[in-house]
């Protein structure tokens, strides 16, 4: 039967499993698609997709009645765009390419599948970025399967930033099954108001009806039949701390509703609710995002069970401090703390360089998954479209390489991450700036036949590979930029990378989209791969106009003797990053890090391999090792030596640096044994 109630969380009439989609926080980005296969079992990790379409702010799932058993079928918006996936709910689920649909989005979507048409159309309503709210419907009747719209109602109303909606089942005289109202319930402010819409193309939008006010987020709606009376029931986070949940009866619009029953206040700030009637036991059931997880809610009879899924949503922008130092994350239900010992890693007596064959990862000891903090700033980020090249970043014509030519583009590409007030596209600039500048160099071009299923569209748009990365350190107070340098060729000569990355930065301080408060006196730069060569050889070009003050090579490949003198670096400080799991680095981490001076510092990830670090892309085997990290665990890791790297040297935040010089575990690993090797000029060497 397909959905009739919107949200991200629904019970699968085909399997009975529960599924729930949201988007990443962090890395990978897009969407994550968790699932529950039985009652008392886990709930796991199943899929990520809408990779490629960068930050994801909100996301609506629904079952269709196409395919057998039903689509899953999800709603994205990222930015103010809108796009449509399905996939199959099998037990392995690959999600579909991206439909574009609709522009001007600006909350929280509402999908349906509701009863008009022979097949039933696909409903859904969006807040609106100019006001009010827009309505959508795609005709299922028709081959192309296309949307139209939008309808905007509301518009007089100001901003909505939230909906939830229904269709109700008309009934007697109509048939059991003929359908009813669409009902939409919509914040704005801390109001939530109601509209409704008869079935048919030519009804329009009626109300509002103020419901009821002192909420906040993302409410749900939906019509329950327990106890054999139908009810029309609505979940709302509170603009404090907790839920609320009111009733009436499912009858004539302008019924009052009952309430509110406050519950979850132990919880704190809810940011959303979704409520699905699950069987085979009757039971009203919620996912609730709050304060940084996701919990599942179940009720039976009065009573409320929660259980914790996962740590995902991005903390308040509240001060957080510096890396290195951050209080251990609060225990959930579902997972204890890890215990935290009471002296730092065990150091590595030797270190041998890795296997040019993939070995099997090393074994991870026991304890919790990773949960590094993100900083005090949001991640706003913008595509810069335009970037002028330098004579010597262009070949003179074509280039040939391995029978294919090579050539130079008019203007290049770039994603550009600032520390903002607000996650997303052109979000607002955070306080707090001047903030010092990263550049980035990513991995070489990669054929679409070496790319695993799932990885997303548009391999040639290399340059978004470690969005991630930048994300967490523009959390972090940070000014990222990654051009795009797939036009090259994918050899090891790092001269023309180097200077593709020094023109991105040219741009940046040129200030053609408007002052980013950006400190070009403190620039660090990041490697990725082959990427590596070229940051280095920026780092050490005499004549470079930005004064490079710090150097991190994560996964750096290409051939050792024809590797730059990364001993001319110095007295500037060098971060190595490298795992065990990486057939394409090799030994050249190992060989990088010998030859460089102090400062100097090598973290060794168990189990990561060299493709782990980018948001979605993964290679066929053998190109890449088999990771005994998930992507995620190797991205947060990363990520959290990164951040205390540049905060150390970039900002003189010396005690971030004592996780980097072995004297402490980074704050959320303490379970885990990172081997990590260091030169430092007044601590000597530590391990």
């Amino acid at each position: 039967m397909p959905t009739t109630t919107s949200g991200f969380f629904l019970q699968c009439a085909s399997r009975g499993t529960l599924e729930l989609v949201l988007p990443a926080a962090d890395t990978p980005f897009g969407v994550e698609h968790h699932r529950r296969e039985e009652a008392s079992g886990p709930w796991r990790h199943v899929a990520t997709f809408a990779g490629g379409l960068g930050p994801v702010e909100a996301v609506s799932l629904i079952q269709s009645n196409f395919g057998d058993p039903g689509h899953l079928e999800a709603v994205v918006r990222a930015g103010d765009r809108l796009a449509a996936f399905w996939c199959a709910p099998s037990s392995e689920p690959s999600w579909s390419e991206p439909r574009f649909f609709a522009e001007g989005a600006a909350g929280d979507p509402a999908l349906i599948q509701g009863g008009s048409g022979g097949k039933g159309n696909f409903e859904l309503v969006v807040p609106h970025a100019s006001g009010g709210i827009a309505h959508y419907h795609r005709d299922n009747d028709t081959a192309e399967l296309g949307w139209r719209g939008p309808v905007i109602f509301g518009e007089g109303l100001g901003r909505f930033e939230a909906v939830a909606m229904i269709q109700r089942v008309a009934g007697a005289p109509h048939g059991p099954h003929a359908p009813g109202d669409l009902e939409v319930v919509a914040r704005v402010g801390d109001r939530l108001l109601m509209f409704w819409r008869s079935p048919g193309s030519g009804a329009g939008w009626h109300g509002p009806e103020e419901v009821v006010s002192g909420v906040r987020g993302t409410p749900a709606l939906f019509r329950s039949a327990i106890g054999g009376s139908a009810t029309l029931e609505l979940f709302s986070p509170l603009a404090r701390v907790g839920l609320a949940r009111w009733c009436r009866d499912d009858g004539a619009h302008g019924a009052r509703f009952r309430g509110p029953t406050v519950f979850a206040t132990d919880l704190g700030r809810c940011e959303a609710v979704s409520v699905i009637e699950s069987w085979p036991l009757g039971r009203i059931e919620l996912a609730v995002r709050a304060e940084g997880r996701v919990v599942h809610a179940a009720r039976d009879g009065a009573l409320w069970s929660q259980r914790a899924i996962l740590g995902n949503a991005p903390p308040s922008p509240a001060d957080v401090p510096s890396p290195a130092t951050l209080p251990p994350p609060a225990a959930t239900p579902s997972r204890p703390p890890a215990a935290t010992p009471s002296r730092p890693p065990a150091a590595t007596p030797s270190r041998p360089p890795p296997s040019t064959s993939s070995p099997p990862p090393a074994p991870l000891p026991t304890g919790a998954s990773p949960r590094l903090r993100a900083g005090p700033h949001r991640a706003g980020f913008r595509r810069i479209g335009a970037l002028s090249l330098s004579a010597d970043a262009c070949y003179p014509d074509t280039w040939p390489f391995q029978g294919a030519l090579y050539r130079c583009p008019a203007r290049s590409a770039a994603l550009l991450y600032y520390p903002a007030s607000a996650d997303g596209e052109e979000a607002p600039l955070s306080a707090g700036g001047p903030f010092p500048v990263i550049a980035i160099a990513h991995e070489r071009r990669l054929a679409t036949s070496a790319a695993t299923a799932g990885s997303p569209a548009g391999l040639a748009q290399d340059y978004r590979q470690l969005a991630g990365v930048m994300a967490h350190l523009a959390r972090w107070g940070f000014v990222v930029v990654a051009p795009d340098l797939s036009w090259l060729t994918p050899d090891d000569a790092p001269l023309r990378r180097a200077a593709v990355l020094r023109d991105a930065l040219t741009h940046l301080r040129a200030g053609s989209r408007g002052p980013l408060l950006a400190d070009f006196a403190r620039v660090g730069l990041i490697g990725h791969g082959l990427g590596a060569q070229a940051a280095l050889a920026l780092a050490l070009d005499a004549a470079c106009p930005f004064d490079v003050r710090a150097l991190a090579l994560l996964a750096p490949a290409g051939a050792p003797e024809r590797a730059l003198p990364i001993d001319a670096l110095a007295p500037r400080p060098a971060l190595v990053v490298r795992g065990t799991a990486d057939p394409i680095a090799a030994s050249v981490p190992a060989a990088l890090y010998d030859r460089a001076r102090a400062p100097k510092h090598l973290v060794t990830l168990p189990g990561a391999n060299h493709f782990g670090y980018t948001t979605s892309l993964g290679l066929v085997e053998p190109l890449d090792g088999h990771a005994g990290l998930s992507r995620r665990e190797q991205q947060a890791i990363a990520m959290g030596y990164l951040a205390a790297f540049f905060n150390g040297y970039l900002r003189d935040a010396r005690g971030d640096l004592d996780a980097l010089s072995g004297k402490a575990s980074l704050e959320g690993l303490e379970a885990r044994e990172i081997p990590v090797d260091a030169e430092v000029p007044d601590g000597g060497a530590g391990s």
